[in-house]
């Protein structure tokens, strides 16, 4: 009896500990320092924005690794393939990207869709003067900046 009480009591610990560490999800507009947005009352709901989210991030890191691919290429001489590596409907970080988001579920009101993908090829496309520093002149001294 006395090993079933000691049992009995570590467990409740144990589970009240849980409990108490777990936290209190809070939902609402985000702080100013992520520019926009709002968790969800639904935490389901939020949960999907978080994969969404992290889909997103993996398309604009395929997509960068792409490009920077495909600049190599060109150096060689080579076919850059960057076209293949973004948009081929095996391989293709947007068609994969496509076919992650609608897989997601319950989906959110505010997620990422399939128009996404070349939304962020858009952004990432556009750092690549910044990247490869692109000067007007094409001499590399007219203040372009990291």
């Amino acid at each position: 009896m006395k090993k079933l009480i000691g049992t009995m009591t570590a467990f409740a610990v144990a589970l009240s500990a849980s409990a108490a560490l777990a936290g209190v999800y809070v939902s609402g507009p985000l702080p100013s320092e992520f520019a926009g947005g709002s968790i969800s009352p639904n935490p389901d709901v939020n949960k999907s924005q978080g994969k969404g989210y992290k889909e997103g991030s993996k398309l604009a890191a395929g997509i960068s690794k792409c490009l920077s691919k495909g600049a190599a290429n060109f150096t060689k001489g080579k076919d850059t393939g960057v076209d293949t590596c973004i948009n081929d409907t095996k391989k293709g970080v947007i068609p994969k990207f496509n076919s992650k988001i609608s897989g997601i579920s319950p989906s959110a009101p505010c997620s990422l869709g399939t128009a996404s993908g070349p939304a962020v090829l858009a952004i990432v496309k556009g750092l690549n003067s910044s990247l490869y520093c692109q000067s007007p002149s094409g001499a590399f001294i007219d203040g372009a900046q990291f």
